[in-house]
């Protein structure tokens, strides 16, 4: 059974365990799904209501996106620790330029889970933002639980991107993703801010 068709308890159990797998990647996937969800139910709360009459079009749109980014967070709680899987079997291979080779590609599959991980939670973000400002104004709020839950997902999936690019002698792809990174934290702060001035303003 994958981690994402386990029952809920069932999960947190694995997670609470001594076992490597699932770790934090597996959870930022999962917390980006949870905020995509929430972002989703306030699209589907605002669908169909007459005071919303002149924004169905655009939150339709946004409801296809969350949906996808949901299902797609959702695979990333297996794939992440798949990833990480991957590294530990290099790991335990006799030493040699064969094993060496399998940590580098071990290392760069588990820091590119999490970077999609990332990615897709800054689409969220940018997803709850909208539906923050065009939205139900009774659900406000869970679309900024939806941005808080997505943005704190994204943070924990670079952490583990960070982590692994540390064992990677590729300086070149090392810089360039750390580049990244910088400019994907950077633009899910702002979209996070300008998520919580919508609903604060609305309290």
């Amino acid at each position: 059974m994958s981690l994402a068709e386990q029952r809920l308890t069932e999960f947190m159990d694995t997670l609470a365990s001594g076992a490597p797998t699932p770790g934090g990647g597996s959870a930022a996937a999962l917390g980006g799904a949870m905020g995509a969800a929430l972002a989703e139910m306030v699209c589907n709360l605002t669908l169909g209501k007459d005071a919303y009459a002149d924004v169905q079009e655009e939150v339709s749109r946004v409801q296809a996106a969350c949906r996808e980014h949901r299902r797609r967070l959702i695979s990333l709680v297996d794939e992440d620790a798949s990833a990480f899987d991957q590294v530990m079997v290099a790991f335990k291979m006799p030493k040699g330029e064969e094993r060496s080779s399998a940590i580098q590609v071990g290392y760069r599959k588990a820091a590119s889970v999490p970077l999609e991980t990332a990615r897709h939670c800054l689409g969220v973000l940018e997803q709850a933002a909208t539906i923050a400002r065009i939205g139900n104004r009774n659900s406000i709020t869970d679309a900024g639980v939806s941005a808080l839950m997505a943005h704190a997902a994204l943070h924990a999936a670079l952490l583990n991107v960070k982590i692994n690019l540390s064992g990677i002698r590729d300086r070149a792809f090392v810089e360039e993703t750390t580049d990244l990174l910088a400019d994907m934290e950077d633009r899910a702060t702002r979209k996070l801010r300008e998520t919580q001035e919508l609903v604060h303003e609305a309290l």
